[in-house]
């Protein structure tokens, strides 16, 4: 393939003799082109990553209803992969996160929560170890302070020993 310079114009010499400016104006569609595909699919697959990013963070903070004592995200049962495809379909129409949660918790109760709702009894549940910590910390503290008083120390102190236990002490110490 030869370039030709022709009064200012670049033409190609391939027996097509095609001007270098409609060369120009079909790559710049073909690269339009190229471009707005590109841009259209790009939405998608961010918002398919998205999707995948939130229902994956549902899936490891609820509890399965099929599979007690698992995740969502562990339970091996067709039950659960059926309830996984319906929070994804949830999520890709366009519901958020919460919308999904208040719609489990609507569905299953209590026992789809990981933790239990800060309200009611569920309240006791997240203030009692919190208070049993604390409690278990003051006691500590003043275990320390009494025990640290108590071992003040006093200076030597003076041993007398009578004749007995004296003679069986230098005995005792001829042996080492």
């Amino acid at each position: 393939m030869a370039i030709v310079p022709l009064r200012g114009l670049v033409t190609t010499v391939m027996g097509c003799g095609m001007h270098a400016n409609a060369m120009a104006r079909v790559t710049v569609r073909a690269l339009l082109v190229l471009v707005m595909v590109a841009s259209a699919t790009m939405p998608a697959a961010a918002s398919q990553q998205a999707t995948d990013k939130t229902a994956g963070e549902i899936f490891n903070t609820v509890m399965s209803p099929f599979c007690p004592g698992l995740l969502l995200a562990n339970c091996p049962s067709s039950q659960a992969a059926d309830l996984r495809e319906r929070i994804r379909a949830r999520l890709a129409a366009g519901a958020t996160k919460a919308e999904v949660l208040d719609e489990l918790y609507a569905e299953f109760g209590d026992e789809v929560l990981g933790a239990p709702v800060a309200r009611g009894l569920g309240l006791l549940a997240w203030l009692v170890p919190g208070a049993i910590i604390l409690l278990g910390a003051g006691g500590i503290v003043v275990w320390l302070r009494r025990s640290s008083r108590r071992a003040q120390p006093t200076g030597p102190v003076d041993v007398t020993l009578d004749a007995a236990s004296q003679a069986r002490l230098d005995v005792e110490l001829s042996r080492l």
